[in-house]
């Protein structure tokens, strides 16, 4: 159901354009609008729903040249982040407005637009199993929230997290010992437990902490 930790809601695909010309991809603000008000509730201290575009052939991030709202000739720019994160406003007036998000896009393939359920900080190379735990139960909840009651009987259980890099790093564990190494980093609430693991650090931060999911 989650395939790649990413919700795939919209597929916006355009015409193939001449090599170094962008192609803009249009769509609705209102639809971000009720999917980050998910994650503004009291229990999500450290969760949220990041927005990307996903590049169709190689499941890469689309090349954003610049991103904006626009409603009636009135512009909002929209911050890109790093990964390429649309950091989009959370602004209830837009959706109502029925205001449109326009990417501007150098990618040749058409690009995926994608929810990632994320951590909303991953500003740090070191993190407690305490931490870590508490993580894993609000990705737990915020994925059942968001299936639904009936999605819910479908739904994966979260297990643990993964950090994305976009290198491969070394990840050891607070008593010095080399856990794993890779671009993509996983640990399970398990493996906590059983390895009696009290943190984990790296040698660099993580673009992204995401949920870790039973196949």
């Amino acid at each position: 159901m989650f395939n790649n930790h990413f919700i795939k809601v919209v597929l916006l695909s355009s015409l193939l354009v001449p090599s170094l010309s962008a192609q803009e991809l249009v769509v609705g603000y209102d639809g971000f609008y009720n999917r980050i008000k998910s994650s503004k509730k009291e229990q999500y201290d450290n969760t949220k729903m990041g927005v990307f575009l996903n590049n169709s052939q190689t499941g890469k991030h689309c090349q954003i040249e610049n991103a904006f709202i626009n409603f009636e000739g009135a512009i909002t720019d929209v911050e890109i982040g790093k990964d390429s994160e649309l950091l989009l406003p959370f602004n209830k007036q837009l959706r109502d407005d029925k205001a449109k998000l326009h990417v501007n896009v150098t990618d040749i393939a058409s690009c995926d637009l994608a929810l990632q359920i994320m951590a909303s900080e991953n500003n740090s190379t070191e993190y407690s199993s305490l931490a870590l735990v508490k993580q894993i139960e609000e990705f737990d909840l915020f994925l059942g929230n968001m299936a639904g009651y009936f999605g819910r009987m479908n739904l994966p259980t979260t297990i643990g997290v993964q950090f994305i890099f976009d290198e491969s790093v070394e990840a050891y564990t607070m008593s010095g010992d080399l856990f794993k190494s890779g671009e993509q980093i996983s640990l399970s609430q398990d493996e906590i437990i059983r390895d009696k693991i009290a943190g984990i650090k790296f040698s660099k931060q993580p673009l992204r902490i995401i949920p870790l999911t039973e196949i």
